[in-house]
């Protein structure tokens, strides 16, 4: 868990609840999805963290705090609608992948792999309910939540 000092925070134009969040809950570092966290603001967003891909970055933007995945390319996608969003799912994500009994071994036969796909399915609906526009219509095509816990499975 990195979480950011209020300093690191404390002249980015963001509702307080946003700002609150990222020193006192943090963003927690998960295998294939956030390898580091760093605040920093940058001109066009506030960067959070890396993730796996050394090509894109987590970032906020200013005034909203909506979280985008910001290639080097300058291209974005849509991520969660504000940073205390994307930290729940983060943590719900995280808590998941450490307490599943069969999301190591969804591929030894047909009954774990069903345990696995429910519990992503329950995940997917915990993450809507607290998101909706973080899951829309689970396209894996234009939604980051459905594309990144499907691919625990392959």
């Amino acid at each position: 868990m990195v979480r950011a000092t209020e300093l690191d925070v404390a002249t980015w134009r963001l509702p307080e609840p946003q700002r609150a969040a990222l020193v006192s809950c943090g963003a927690p570092l998960i295998d294939d999805l956030v390898s580091a966290v760093s605040f920093h603001a940058l001109p066009t967003m506030y960067r959070l963290a890396n993730s796996d891909d050394p090509d894109w970055v987590y970032g906020a933007a200013p005034g909203t705090g909506e979280v985008r995945a910001w290639s080097s390319d300058g291209s974005t996608q849509f991520i969660n609608s504000t940073i205390t969003h994307w930290l729940c799912s983060l943590h719900m994500v995280g808590n998941w992948l450490n307490s599943s009994p069969v999301i190591d071994r969804w591929d030894e036969d047909g009954q774990a792999d069903q345990e696995a796909l429910a519990e992503i399915a329950d995940l997917l609906d915990r993450t809507r309910a607290l998101d909706p526009p973080a899951i829309a219509d689970g396209d894996h095509a234009t939604h980051f939540w459905p594309a990144v816990l499907d691919r625990w499975l392959y």
